[in-house]
């Protein structure tokens, strides 16, 4: 993959979904403000204005002043129940940042066409969650295999009707109006219109030292995304802590450990890393401020993900130049003890196949963070590494050719193949 911008325009909160009605097309949803565009394209990483095939429709753009106008975050496009819904946040004039809500737009089209505008109707707040708690960032989900999902080919899925279903979203604590404090809440969809209000549940708080911005007076969980590798895989929500405003933003991993029959509204089947999935570095150079990011499964069933992010070019920039980017991972990058990734990496081409233009493979891969420079690192190695730190190799002397040979080559080798490289090297080191 790249790492390139998507597209020559901000596109900040990026959502890229694979069609499940088109083999060959990718929807992109992002915030713009004032209104909710839908662009389409059939590369997941060019959104440019020069590629040919590239289509935008604004779906809803709602009258100055009317209500839930204002500041429209994060939209997010799924197709539920054989229709295609759009969830994000709204606000009412004159009410400022504490009156943002979850809104739900539905659409009409018998065709199943997204990009109609015609068809889009403007359903309100989403009913259920609770009317006087801010809220931002929502995502749906389920849990359960369907017969067609975004992040995986699903063998012996369920149609949606026989699924269960669930919301995700950011949310200020009840009762408190401070806005000092963003934590992840989750319900259980009663319909794509509802949620179940009884089933409301805090999973993660924002309490880590690298999700409080502002010397640690705020704390930040938003943009929850759904990522399941499938049956016996990791499974849960990736999430963004930090201020967004900053280049310290970074994505961050909440784990479900339930079984594949439990309520995921069990607060305490939820586990959270202590160190970041994905970060920049000033060190490393751009892009700055990770977050905010979708999940797309990779066509070729190698059991990686694409991962959709937001990131600036210097480290200054603020919410200015927010552009879609896309990365690998593999299932290695969110084990629990795995290191932290981060987004500079090298350059590389698109590989061309029947599902349609997808990033290649990296040339260098993601640079991986060193142990202990996070707040609560775990210290205990990444999957498939040797065991005996950095020191020692199967028994040899620290400081022999091989060590530093193989210590340097590490440095070069994707954080999603490190397990495969250590088994190698213990081989080899023998």
């Amino acid at each position: 993959m790249s790492n390139r911008p998507i597209a020559n325009h901000d596109t900040p909160d990026p959502w890229l979904l694979a069609s499940p009605l088109q083999p060959d097309l990718f929807y992109l949803t992002f915030t713009l403000g004032n209104r909710i565009e839908i662009w389409s394209s059939p590369n997941m990483e060019d959104f440019t204005d020069q590629n040919p095939h590239l289509k935008k429709s604004t779906i809803w753009q709602p009258a100055g002043g009317s209500p839930w106008s204002a500041d429209i975050w994060a939209p997010e496009l799924h197709f539920l129940f054989g229709n295609w819904y759009i969830y994000a946040a709204g606000a009412q004039p004159g009410q400022g940042n504490p009156s943002h809500r979850t809104i739900v737009l539905r659409n009409t089209n018998p065709t199943r066409d997204p990009m109609d505008r015609a068809s889009w109707v403007f359903e309100g707040p989403l009913r259920g969650l609770p009317t006087h708690q801010w809220s931002i960032d929502a995502t749906v989900f389920s849990p359960d295999p369907g017969l067609s999902s975004n992040m995986a080919e699903r063998q012996g899925g369920y149609p949606d009707e026989q699924r269960r279903w669930y919301i995700c979203y950011s949310g200020w604590p009840l009762g408190d109006n401070s806005d000092t404090q963003q934590d992840l809440f989750l319900a259980r969809m009663r319909r794509p219109t509802e949620a179940d209000e009884r089933s409301l549940v805090c999973v993660s708080k924002a309490e880590i030292e690298w999700e409080r911005p502002d010397g640690g007076r705020r704390g930040v969980n938003e943009g929850p995304s759904w990522v399941d590798f499938g049956r016996g895989g990791w499974k849960g929500i990736v999430y963004s802590g930090h201020g967004s405003w900053t280049c310290e933003y970074k994505l961050g991993l909440l784990q479900f450990v339930g079984g594949p029959q439990d309520d995921l509204c069990n607060e305490r089947l939820w586990r959270k890393r202590r160190t970041p999935l994905l970060v920049s570095d000033r060190k490393m150079g751009g892009p700055f401020g990770p977050g905010h990011a979708s999940f797309v499964a990779s066509p070729n069933g190698d059991g990686q993900v694409f991962c959709v992010y937001h990131g600036t070019e210097r480290d200054d920039e603020g919410w200015r130049n927010r552009k879609g980017r896309v990365i690998c991972m593999s299932q290695d990058c969110f084990h629990e003890h795995a290191r932290t990734m981060c987004c500079a990496y090298s350059i590389c081409g698109p590989v061309q196949n029947n599902h349609g233009v997808f990033p290649g493979q990296p040339m260098q891969g993601n640079q991986s963070y060193g142990q202990g420079h996070y707040p609560g690192q775990n210290q205990s190695v990444h999957p498939g590494q040797v065991p005996g730190g950095h020191g020692q190799h199967g028994g040899k002397p620290a400081g022999s050719s091989f060590d530093k040979y193989a210590g340097e080559l590490e440095k070069r080798i994707p954080a999603q193949y490190q397990g495969y490289f250590n088994k190698a090297k213990k081989f080899l080191n023998k």
